[in-house]
């Protein structure tokens, strides 16, 4: 068995990001390296169809269809339960609105050999510089060079594309359906994974390109601010934190939840 599973969601949005996440994705990642659980939260542009035609000539991948939308909680969840008993040393949870770049998967997995506390990882992307999908191949390497140590510790890694210890997985559960159908949970998750005394970073020698918003901008601001309410109850040091940013406050809050369980 592969060591790294790698889990989508699809819900329309074929010809604006799934057929070119798969051709990028197929294109910079050894196809030997993971495995491919895509699940379809119902899509109704012949997404299943498509992806169900890809794999005849890919045997990593598998499909799994929703008989209706679950959210991006939901629909998750169900490609995590599936994996559950698997015996998988990595688990990736990906959009399919993004795009790779070589050596990708490798760089960021190489990432936990530099802390034995780390439990989820993400690389690095577009989020704060101007590269576009018609030019990060070519500027993804000098905007990487700008970071000059190998990792930045965060309280929440993107997951548009965040790549997990699968122990983690076994430890923190499921994610929490309540803030179907999305934002907010990835949040969440993070603070439960960090409670459980696990690091969480940025890798700053991989890069992905994330086209912001494809594939939730039907979300209103509302279901937004109505999830980030419920993380706040949850999570009351939550609050704290996105009230008082502050460039140490991660590694302060880190040592104090893993020195917490010495």
């Amino acid at each position: 068995m592969k060591k790294t599973v790698l889990i989508t969601l699809t819900y329309n949005k074929l010809e604006q990001a799934t057929k070119p996440y798969f051709d990028s994705l197929y294109k910079y990642t050894d196809e030997n390296s993971f495995d491919l659980v895509v699940v379809d939260n119902a899509s109704a542009d012949g997404s299943a169809d498509y992806v169900r035609e890809f794999a005849k000539s890919h045997n990593n991948i598998t499909l799994i269809e929703n008989s209706e939308n679950l959210g991006y909680a939901g629909g998750n969840n169900v490609g995590l339960k599936f994996i559950q008993d698997k015996d998988y040393e990595f688990v990736g949870l990906l959009n399919n609105d993004i795009l790779f770049t070589p050596n990708w998967l490798e760089n960021t997995i190489k990432g936990f050999e530099l802390d034995s506390g780390l439990g989820m990882l993400s690389p690095r992307n577009n989020e704060k510089c101007k590269l576009t999908d018609k030019n990060y191949l070519d500027g993804y390497k000098k905007y990487l060079q700008k970071f000059k140590a190998p990792l930045k510790y965060v309280v929440t890694p993107f997951f548009s594309c965040v790549i997990m210890k699968k122990e983690v997985v076994d430890k923190v559960g499921l994610l929490d359906e309540n803030f179907n159908p999305a934002f907010w949970e990835d949040n969440d998750y993070s603070f439960r994974a960090m409670y459980l005394g696990y690091g969480l970073a940025y890798v700053n020698s991989a890069f992905i390109f994330h086209n912001h918003s494809t594939t939730s901008s039907s979300v209103s601001s509302e279901i937004s601010e109505r999830n980030r309410e419920y993380f706040f109850k949850k999570h009351p040091l939550g609050k704290w934190v996105w009230e008082h940013k502050r460039s140490n406050i991660i590694k302060d809050f880190r040592r104090y939840i893993r020195e917490s369980f010495e």
